[in-house]
């Protein structure tokens, strides 16, 4: 894996860099100017076109006229970083994502470019794996280049704070202790969608054993979706059945395995996320189990309709659209008005019935159709 991730920066820093000389290519326009040589224009030392550059106070009015007008003069970059020098704007947004193989986190981060796209600014993106040594890593980047704003779904960085602090920043999808109260936040109604779904194989499907692959409870959204599956089970009157926390699909599939072993069909199942579901969709393969005669599945997450399985999740989608039209609602407030009190935007969740439950006619399928333990 941390080879590919090591490619997927790779990508990543070469797409920016490209992006960036194509559009200095496209101007016609030199490679911008050093500090020397602004000092060497202006007449002053280095250190004080940096004072300067950095808005700090113990210079002159006409020294800090003199060097703007040698940044004017030298600006090799052209108008947008030139006006990024004398406004602090690097015309740059910077966005954390958990997973970028996560069809959701890719819908997002898409719709959020979507967004940025009249405005102008170039998306800087990272991908923490879910890692904070990762996260960590990007936010030191990001803060160094200056990035204008920061839109983190986050994995609990200790520095995330601080750049809450020097950066406008908007919390998405799931939050941490550290920047609660801090920080704008867009999230989604988790508990509500997870209770709807799991209700809805108690009531519609009459599933009296329905059992919850969890992923990792620390993220905050898994841990709204679990208290979901709670609330439905005990307003039912069931007896919760979890089969542990769970990171890959292989060990949802393994935790799958030893509960599903202990049930008599038919039985529902709830998965927090796409990689619980893949995992649970592997054990009942492997256990020669079918859907739905056998195991009912519902989700909450973004899969496609059509895969190689023949499936159409029961599923509840988060808005990927909403989500960032939200986002960008909450950073231009932010930008209008930097002392207002943080707000927090709570967005519902689709509830799309498939395959998986039953709702919806399955075309057979040789994994699920009676295919042998694996």
């Amino acid at each position: 894996m941390r080879g590919e991730r090591t490619s997927y920066d790779a990508w990543i820093i070469a797409f920016v860099v490209a992006r960036m000389s194509a559009e200095r290519g496209a101007s016609g326009l030199r490679p911008p100017a050093r500090l020397v040589d602004i000092a060497e224009h202006a007449g002053v030392s280095v250190k004080t076109v940096s004072r300067v550059l950095n808005g700090e106070q113990y210079v002159t009015e006409a020294t800090r006229r003199r060097v703007m007008d040698s940044v004017d003069a030298l600006s090799y970059v052209g108008d947008a970083a030139a006006a990024g020098l004398r406004t602090r704007r690097s015309g740059t947004v910077g966005l954390i994502i958990p997973d970028v193989r996560n069809g959701y986190f890719s819908l997002l981060t898409r719709a959020i470019e979507e967004r940025l796209t009249s405005a102008s600014p170039t998306l800087l993106l990272g991908d923490s794996d879910e890692e904070q040594a990762q996260e960590e890593r990007y936010l030191r980047t990001f803060r160094q280049q200056r990035v204008d704003s920061l839109i983190v779904l986050p994995a609990g960085a200790p520095s995330l704070p601080d750049a809450v602090h020097e950066i406008p920043t908007v919390i998405v999808d799931r939050t941490v202790p550290a920047v609660e109260g801090l920080a704008d936040h867009v999230l989604a109604d988790d508990h509500r969608a997870a209770d709807r779904l799991v209700e809805h194989l108690v009531r519609h499907h009459g599933m009296r054993d329905v059992v919850l692959v969890a992923g990792r409870r620390s993220v905050s959204s898994v841990a709204e979706r679990e208290r979901g599956y709670q609330s439905a089970m005990r307003r039912a009157g069931l007896v919760e059945r979890v089969s542990g926390e769970h990171v890959t699909p292989d060990d949802a599939a393994a935790g799958a395995i030893r509960i599903f072993r202990d049930l008599t069909p038919p039985f529902g199942v709830f998965t927090t996320n796409n990689r619980m579901f893949w995992g649970v969709i592997a054990a009942i393969s492997r256990l020669g189990l079918q859907i739905p005669r056998d195991v009912l599945v519902t989700t909450i997450d973004s899969i496609g309709e059509a895969t190689y399985t023949g499936l159409k999740p029961t599923q509840g989608v988060v808005p990927a659209h909403e989500v960032a039209a939200r986002t960008m609602e909450l950073l231009a407030d932010r930008s209008a008005d930097p002392a207002r009190a943080p707000r927090t935007l709570t967005v519902d969740i689709d509830i799309e019935f498939g395959t998986t439950c039953g709702c919806v006619p399955l075309t057979a399928s040789p994994l699920l159709a009676g295919s042998s333990p694996g």
